[in-house]
């Protein structure tokens, strides 16, 4: 069975590119240690770590072995809950790590599983801040000082998560550099799993940890409880976590634990009935990702909204795309007047999926910050011509998955989520009326109708407000609106927007910024 997952993480990895990243990530780690000097703090930080007769001992005492270097003065807690243990070589090792007087090791008569595992340890701790790892995972061997100088430097935030990677054997690969916080793609994918810290007291009045609905996805559940109670996250951007790949593990495979999909509904469903129209919605399975653990919200055709459609060409009827913005002011400002939306979309556009409307609709009430969404378009070849974008990539404002199949779902299938980007072509978009307003009436001079987009973006980015691409807004197109907008108005975006240029708030400062490479790619335009 370990050489079958052996080869398919192969596949989803090629040698070439885990050697890239295995370098890098090495020379990452040597910097860090420049950067992360501060010494950890008494009282600070507990790690939590239920263990039952599956755990497997190898990387348990490995683990142990990781923490006792990061923690040679005993300043680090860690609760090692024995959920009901016969294994004698886990009894042994529970035994073995008694001799340290930071670790606890409370012992359970029958396996509580894995939520009210993570309750039992909760409660047993007694640090500020509480960091979840799985009795089979690994932590980079400086974890515990890098989160101790952000917890520090961010003012003692409420909560915090960092990037991850895999490891099979001892080669990282796969990993994960993440967007900052992103309240859009929490609700699409767990993406802020590992690592975890968690203010304590915080998580107990929260009641987390203590939905055994909830039992295959404790992470996202917590992190949804915070969210819905009103607390931002703060975002590590270093990998500090490695999910251990074995044959019974869920970094590979979900399917390997069949209540994943249970779970993760449980955790949508919990915070639709929290929010104000969460009536109106259903949770259901992603048609695009079909047979896996991911899910969409499908807003019902109730309580709909005014919008004002516009379209984009030469034909009869149309609004042409070299006309100057501003003439739709007036149209945006009547609109407004009755708290409507107006859609973009472009002559030749052919759109695939007629619930377009209610999906806009549906996230701009789910997200009361967002201001404009926007899709995927696909040339006839099946190629993606545009999706969301990010300022700094490529030429001002690119888009990192153009040329990708369709079919493709991308880096840990963001192609396929609903997730927050800098900007969305109008080419096949809904914007929220006011917001238009408010866009046209202080348009620079030289502003065009093909990067109305753009300029949106940077008035939402500078207002505190939301662009949301969505894979469900999806339209096939052979015009290319990236080779007709003039040099010279790029030009212009950029020097007034230095400032806001690269926006790495949803794109790492690891990921390449440069156009035609991988969205995997390490380090070109990223931090040295």
């Amino acid at each position: 069975m370990k050489g079958v997952v052996r080869r398919q993480t192969e596949q989803l990895f090629p040698n070439r590119e885990a050697r890239e990243y295995e370098r890098w990530i090495r020379e990452r780690v040597k910097t860090r240690d420049t950067i992360y000097q501060n010494a950890l703090e008494p009282g600070l930080l507990a790690v939590l770590t239920p263990v039952w007769n599956g755990s497997p001992v190898g990387p348990l005492r490995a683990l142990a072995k990781s923490l006792t270097s990061q923690n040679p003065h005993g300043t680090c807690e860690w609760v090692l809950l024995d959920n009901g243990c016969s294994n004698p070589a886990l009894l042994s090792l529970f035994e073995e790590l008694s001799a340290h007087t930071w670790i606890t090791s409370p012992r359970v008569k029958h396996n509580l599983g894995i939520v009210r595992g993570l309750r039992e340890c909760l409660e047993r701790a007694s640090a500020r801040y509480v960091l979840p790892v799985d009795a089979d995972d690994c932590l980079y061997p400086d974890a515990l000082k890098v989160v101790t100088s952000y917890v520090r430097d961010r003012a003692y935030p409420p909560l915090l998560y960092s990037d991850e990677d895999k490891v099979i054997g001892t080669r990282h690969y796969q990993p994960y550099l993440k967007s900052d916080w992103d309240p859009v793609l929490l609700l699409n994918s767990a993406y802020i799993a590992h690592l975890g810290v968690i203010d304590r007291d915080i998580a107990l009045n929260l009641k987390a940890y203590t939905d055994e609905n909830t039992e295959g996805s404790p992470d996202w559940d917590l992190f949804v409880r915070f969210m819905m109670a009103g607390y931002e996250p703060v975002h590590i951007p270093e990998v500090l976590y490695s999910w251990r790949v074995h044959a019974h593990s869920t970094a590979d495979d979900v399917a390997s634990k069949a209540y994943i999909h249970s779970s993760q509904k449980a955790v949508l469903q919990r915070f639709l009935d929290s929010h104000s129209h969460g009536s109106r919605f259903q949770v259901e399975c992603s048609p695009l990702l079909k047979g896996a653990a991911h899910w969409r919200f499908v807003r019902q055709h109730v309580s709909p909204r005014h919008i004002v459609s516009i379209v984009l060409g030469s034909g009869q009827g149309s609004l042409d795309s070299s006309s100057d913005p501003r003439c739709l002011l007036e149209t945006a400002r009547r609109a407004a007047q009755a708290d409507g939306l107006v859609h973009f979309r472009g002559e030749d556009l052919q759109v695939e999926d007629d619930e377009w409307p209610w999906e806009a609709l549906g996230i701009f009430e789910l997200h009361p910050d967002a201001v404009m969404i926007g899709g995927r378009i696909r040339n006839r070849n099946g190629l993606i011509s545009d999706a969301g974008r990010y300022f700094g990539f490529g030429k001002a404002c690119g888009c990192p998955d153009r040329g990708r199949s369709f079919l493709d779902p991308g880096y840990f299938a963001l192609m396929f989520k609903q997730r927050s980007v800098s900007m969305v072509s109008i080419q096949f978009a809904v914007m929220k009326a006011a917001f238009l307003a408010e866009l046209l009436h202080g348009l620079p001079q030289g502003a065009s109708l093909p990067f109305l987009g753009a300029w949106a973006g940077t008035l939402a980015r500078r207002t505190a407000r939301r662009v949301v691409y969505t894979p469900f807004l999806s339209g096939v197109s052979d015009l290319d609106w990236e080779t007709v907008v003039n040099p010279v108005e790029r030009n212009l975006f950029v020097e007034m927007n230095r400032d806001i240029i690269p926006d790495h708030r949803f794109y790492s400062r690891d990921l390449s910024l440069v156009e035609g490479y991988a969205l995997q790619t390490i380090g070109a335009g990223g931090r040295s």
